[in-house]
């Protein structure tokens, strides 16, 4: 399949779940979030949004609005949509849910479980970096939430999941260590409980990117 991977920030790559649809196969053309537009969207049979350090209602950034209406014509049309934290976040609110800074000033850093799983597929721990919640769109069937936040919903041909299941640990290092104030996270102690659990994870990461894949063309 020909699938638009949105590369929203430099710092959220598409890691481990880019590398799988690679390995699949698929036709991979990877767009600066701030760089694509409809023609790109409409060559793609798929497309995946991922993560950035903005916020989706930062909508007087031009590319953010312009992804966001873009985002809202596929999921009318009912175009195999995915969207991973911030890519989640801007389809919750292309169709008619919202994503805000969490009110009690909350901001997940790390390896977080799953409270209620609509799907065992979904099961933590997965890592997770945000301070912003989605507020599921009218008609969405929310899948999974934790402590509060909505961690994963769906529409037809449409999911989003508010944790980072692509991330490497090389990945969250960089965000540890690169983008985050100190004192907030400790460096060593994360890169210990990523060598314990990623490699640990392999098949539910490979389980979920196929799921979610079904999800997006099927669903």
């Amino acid at each position: 399949m020909k699938i638009l991977i949105l590369r929203n920030s430099e710092s959220a790559p598409e890691g481990a779940f880019g590398a799988w649809l690679a390995a699949r196969g698929h036709d991979l053309a990877v767009v600066g979030g701030e760089a694509a537009d409809a023609a790109d969207f409409d060559r793609a049979e798929v497309v995946v949004s991922f993560g950035s350090p903005r916020g989706a209602y930062e909508t007087d950034i031009p590319w953010i609005a312009r992804q966001r209406t873009l985002l809202a014509q596929r999921m009318a049309q009912r175009l195999p949509t995915i969207g991973i934290c911030f890519g989640a976040q801007m389809m919750a609110v292309a169709a008619g849910g919202n994503s805000e800074r969490m009110a009690d000033g909350r901001f997940f850093r790390g390896w977080f479980g799953i409270e209620h799983a609509a799907d065992p597929v979904l099961a933590g721990p997965w890592p997770r970096w945000h301070g912003d919640a989605i507020t599921a769109p009218p008609g969405a069937q929310v899948l999974a939430t934790d402590q509060g936040t909505v961690q994963a919903f769906a529409m037809p041909r449409a999911i989003g999941v508010q944790f980072h299941p692509e991330a490497t640990p090389k990945i969250m290092q960089d965000w540890a260590e690169r983008f985050t104030k100190p004192g907030l996270v400790d460096a060593a102690a994360l890169a210990a409980e990523s060598a314990r659990i990623y490699p640990a994870r392999e098949e539910a990461r490979a389980a979920l990117y196929a799921w979610m894949l079904r999800r997006a063309t099927e669903g």
